[in-house]
């Protein structure tokens, strides 16, 4: 059977099952729905133990137990996403919050300010009353405040709904931060919000831990990017890598270096399992597993309980029960149950770009790493180990192109050889942070080490930087869902074939799911009308322009006439006063310019459009020459008021229905 384990696992019909239910949630309203499905398994249960009194009528309705398992394992689905769904307020309650108390799940800092996740638990209304809510998750805005996880705050700030910024083309932002479970946001002063108490949860003591962690490493003799580099191995902080290098590790194809997954608690395990090998030697391999284990679960709370290394190490705590219980090992079982404790303790998860990766990735490895290899594991070990070594991080990345596509639009190729050379180094180099980091702790700061782990990080840069100096091949493009569905099935089927060996009809199918994906990938993922976006701002006139998958923003000089041509369309800005006399010769310039610059496309109807903006004075709509000769005339935000609705009623006085107020009316977004 081999790896074809994986496909037929007992947990594959259960996390099919869950997955299945927290979907339906969606669509679905109440817990009736959710009962539904646990009621049709209870009595398909109950009917199949009734008839199957003899040894025949119990073989002939065995298959039958799939489906009350899927439904019940449905139903629980349901129940999982019901109980966490966040609440809801309607406007009015909406609109009657001035502030809330809640627990900070996690603090980041930028730039332009910090961004705290916070898990609230009671709201504040306009009439001094609390009231306590359940899974409402928001994200805070504020100038500056110092907070870690687990502190209770209570701030003043008015709640909205997180939504796509509407000046721009969205991106699926909102949606993707509503499925975590954030729908509202809010923004405090750091003199509106204040220390209540301290939640001393696991996360909180983790955050703790990571906490003095990082102040060792930053007051220690390595070189800052060295700390910084090594925070991110070891405790999943990335906040202070510098933008360059995380593009650049991007670029080479070797991202997943900086964020924690299964390949880091594998490492590990690894260095743990190396260090105890004398008890291997005296015969006691289940107490060195597990003392193993012990070890990957301390890493875990180390870095904050992420879903990777939490996956991770369920999945190898359920490996080392299997082999304490001398059953076969089964990763794939492994890797499903692990996942499916993970979605049920948080629903939320399945919608998680690195659970999504992290299980393609393993499942890819499980199903054809060891079945690729030519080179047999007996007669050759370390030949098999390199072959091994390139067969994971090929069969992994091809695996899961078509998510990194969907998700950040672009796909690196230079990932096999930055892989081949970077990730041999990468268990030494993990195992020196380790123990420099375990001296730093007990006050012990070894220059030596020190010094290895500056120069092994000037080594990882110089490589990467190598790598990326012969180009940029990192190809830009996004796939869409029917491609990733069909990628995703081809695989799954060509590895039953090469597990089963039905080489012949199984791997034809396979074959033509997998063709058929990169044929229709640039087919579906065609792209969009170039088009234009007038923004609704106050500070600047601004437009955004999308050309050929191409984000141009530009804003027009203030108490000036200035003009764009585009393609097809020709733009008037008018911030100033006396520019009457002069627009006609602007409008008949800039018809001369473009039928000069575009020639081919003399046939094409050409589009103009005026932006009048406050530093229009008090001119009057009548006063304007050749206003029927826009398409649209549309009025800046900058505006006043008072002013704008003076203008609005000239319009109709004089016939002009091509009008549109940036204010009133929202971004305009017409076709280039």
């Amino acid at each position: 059977m081999g790896n074809l384990a994986i496909l037929i696992m007992p947990f594959l019909i259960p996390l099919s099952a869950l997955i299945a239910g927290i979907l339906l949630e969606d669509y679905l309203e109440g817990p009736v729905w959710g009962f539904i499905p646990v009621a049709f398994a209870l009595g398909l249960y109950l009917f199949i133990l009734l008839r199957s009194k003899t040894p025949l009528n119990a073989f002939k309705l065995n298959p039958f137990h799939k489906i009350w398992v899927f439904l019940l394992f449905s139903g629980i689905g349901y129940f999982a996403a019901f109980y966490h769904k966040p609440d809801v307020l309607d406007q009015t309650e909406l609109n009657s919050v001035v502030g809330a108390e809640g627990e900070v799940i996690e603090s980041k800092a930028y730039a332009r300010g910090d961004v705290l996740k916070v898990q609230l638990y009671n709201l504040i209304f306009k009439s001094g009353e609390t009231r306590e809510c359940k899974n409402l998750k928001i994200l805070l805005s504020t100038d500056g405040f110092s907070t870690k996880r687990g502190d209770i705050i209570i701030f003043k700030g008015i709640l909205s709904p997180i939504s796509d910024d509407p000046n721009y083309h969205s991106d699926g932002y909102a949606d993707r931060m509503n499925r975590k479970g954030y729908i509202y946001r809010a923004k405090a002063a750091s003199d509106d919000i204040s220390l209540k108490g301290y939640n001393n949860s696991i996360y909180a003591r983790s955050e703790s831990w990571r906490d003095k962690i990082g102040i060792a490493l930053e007051k220690s003799s390595l070189a800052r990017q060295t700390s910084d580099f090594i925070a991110a191995l070891l405790l999943a902080d990335r906040s202070s890598l510098r933008q360059d290098v995380k593009d650049s590790f991007s670029n080479a194809g070797v991202a997943h270096m900086l964020a924690l997954s299964g390949m880091h608690v594998a490492i590990i395990m690894g260095i743990i399992m190396g260090i105890f090998f004398p008890l291997a030697m005296a015969g006691w391999n289940i107490p060195r597993y597990w003392i193993s284990v012990a070890g990957i679960w301390g890493f875990a709370f180390l870095t904050g309980l992420s879903p990777s290394t939490f996956r991770a190490c369920v999945m190898a705590t359920f490996v080392v029960i299997s082999i304490t219980f001398q059953r076969r090992r089964n990763a794939g079982n492994a890797l499903l149950a692990s996942s499916f404790i993970i979605i049920l303790l948080d629903p939320s998860a399945i919608y998680d770009v690195g659970l999504q990766l992290s299980f393609l990735s393993v499942a890819c490895i499980l199903l054809f790493a060891s079945q690729l290899n030519p080179v047999n594991r007996h007669s050759h070990p370390k030949m098999h180990a390199i072959v091994s070594a390139i067969l994971v991080s090929l069969v992994a990345t091809m695996g899961t192109w078509v998510l990194v596509s969907f998700y950040f639009k672009r796909i690196p190729l230079l990932f096999l050889p930055a892989n081949l050379i970077l990730l041999p180094l990468l268990p030494l180099y993990m195992s020196v942070s380790i123990l420099y980091t375990g001296f730093l702790m007990f006050g012990t700061d070894i220059r030596l080490l020190s010094y290895i782990l500056d120069k092994g990080y000037e080594i990882f840069i110089s490589v990467i930087d190598k790598i990326i100096s012969f180009g940029n091949y990192t190809l830009e493009f996004q796939t869409t869902l029917p491609v990733i569905i069909l990628w995703i099935i081809g695989i799954l089927i060509l590895g039953y074939a090469i597990n089963k060996r039905k080489k012949i009809a199984v791997t034809v199918t396979a074959s033509l799911f997998l063709i058929g994906s990169v044929i229709t990938a640039p087919i579906l993922s065609s792209s969009p009308a170039d088009s234009m976006i007038f923004q609704k701002k106050y500070d600047e006139i601004s437009m955004v322009f999308y050309e050929n998958n191409n984000q141009d923003k530009t804003t027009f000089p203030r108490n000036v006439v200035s003009r764009i041509s585009r393609k097809h369309s020709d733009i008037i800005s008018v911030d100033c006063k006396g520019f009457a006399d002069s627009l006609p010769n602007w409008i008949r310039s800039g018809e001369e310019l473009y039928t000069t610059l575009n020639k081919s496309y003399k046939s094409q109807k050409r589009k103009k459009y005026l932006l009048l903006s406050s530093g229009l004075g008090d001119v009057s709509l009548k006063d304007i020459p050749g206003l029927e000769k826009f398409d649209r005339i549309i009025l800046h935000s900058s505006i006043r008021k008072k002013r704008e609705k003076a203008l609005l009623d000239e319009a109709k006085k004089l016939g002009l229905s091509n009008m549109h107020s940036l204010r009133i009316d929202g971004p305009l977004e017409v076709e280039l």
